[in-house]
């Protein structure tokens, strides 16, 4: 599946409606380059499961859990080293419940479900556009 957003509110509804079609347990990767629109992506996706506050970047704790209708776990894995630091914070009890969204996914592929959905949004070559590509999501 693809989407093309011109605006972080399309990504936010583009997510949102996308969280519609999810239920926990599930791992959804996130991939993109720094400002594409990773977060936005979690921010709308976690406002069907009732969490209208708070989203934002996990960059320097690694994980942030939101609370509504689903438990959301949110990860950015860019400044992790190693599985055993994942290891440290539950990462592996974790992704068994709920709904995880992981942000820099790339190292740590090999110890994600095979059934995880993979979604990549790319800059486009028109300013504020991305391109959304959802893997892995029947």
């Amino acid at each position: 599946m693809n989407f093309i957003s011109h605006n972080v509110e399309e990504t936010e509804n583009f997510a949102y409606n996308l969280a519609s079609k999810v239920s926990a347990p599930r791992v959804i990767c996130l991939i993109g380059n720094l400002g594409a629109g990773k977060t936005a992506f979690t921010r709308g996706f976690s406002r069907f499961f009732g969490i209208e506050k708070g989203v934002a970047s996990p960059t320097f704790t690694i994980l942030m859990k939101y609370s509504g209708t689903e438990e959301i776990n949110h990860y950015d894995l860019y400044r992790a080293e190693d599985y055993d630091e994942l290891c440290d914070i539950g990462f592996e009890d974790q992704i068994e419940e709920g709904i995880s969204l992981i942000e820099w996914p790339d190292k740590f592929m090999e110890y994600l479900p095979s059934d995880k959905i993979v979604i990549r949004i790319d800059y486009t070559d028109n300013e504020g556009e991305r391109k959304i590509t959802v893997e892995g999501l029947e």
